[in-house]
């Protein structure tokens, strides 16, 4: 939820990133240097032997846990990063950095309106991934809105994407287990 330029990004990446965290596959933190694990090599290994980085921000006096994510896009790779309330179910923001989608459609996925959609949303109900990206828009009347996102119009295997990367982050493949064990301030 913080927009800065590029060229300051580093500036501000030490002024809000109070930790950065490693966790095994116990969700015990470890030694190491959050900001050099490689997701896709982490992916490649077994289950028990992945490490997943974690970082916490502090912004006007509040925690904030910041998730990276990596998911498959139309045309390769989708990369971002997911910031939740201390809760571990209410995002505060999302965002993405590298992506082959297409300009105009998939791409939409940088556009600032539609990750704006994202915040308030939760991702857990009753202790299962209910977040996803629709296709169309959501009546805000539903029940369940809070756990939906507008698709991205004329992108529906991006859109799928992006939830199948949220399924998969916040699911027992990934982040799931190792929350449940680290000791988190709540």
């Amino acid at each position: 939820g913080i927009n800065v330029e590029r060229d300051q990004a580093g500036l501000n990446f030490d002024k809000y990133i109070k930790e950065k965290i490693v966790l095994n596959s116990s969700g015990e933190e470890v030694k190491g240097d959050a900001f050099k694990i490689d997701l896709s090599k982490e992916l490649k290994k077994n289950k028990k032997d992945q490490l997943l980085p974690l970082y916490v921000a502090n912004v006007e006096g509040e925690k904030k846990y910041i998730i990276p994510l990596r998911g498959k896009g139309l045309w390769g790779p989708i990369w971002g990063f997911l910031s939740l309330e201390n809760d571990f179910n209410t995002v505060v923001g999302i965002e993405f950095y590298e992506h082959k989608e297409t300009p105009g459609l998939g791409g939409e996925v940088d556009n600032p309106n539609w990750k704006n959609i994202w915040v308030g949303k939760e991702i857990y109900q009753s202790g299962d991934v209910k977040l996803q990206v629709i296709k169309g828009a959501v009546d805000q009347n539903m029940n369940d809105a809070k756990y939906m996102v507008d698709g991205l119009s004329g992108a529906t295997l991006t859109s799928r994407g992006v939830s199948n990367m949220i399924e998969y982050w916040f699911s027992d493949s990934g982040y799931l287990k190792l929350l449940e064990n680290f000791d988190y301030e709540s």
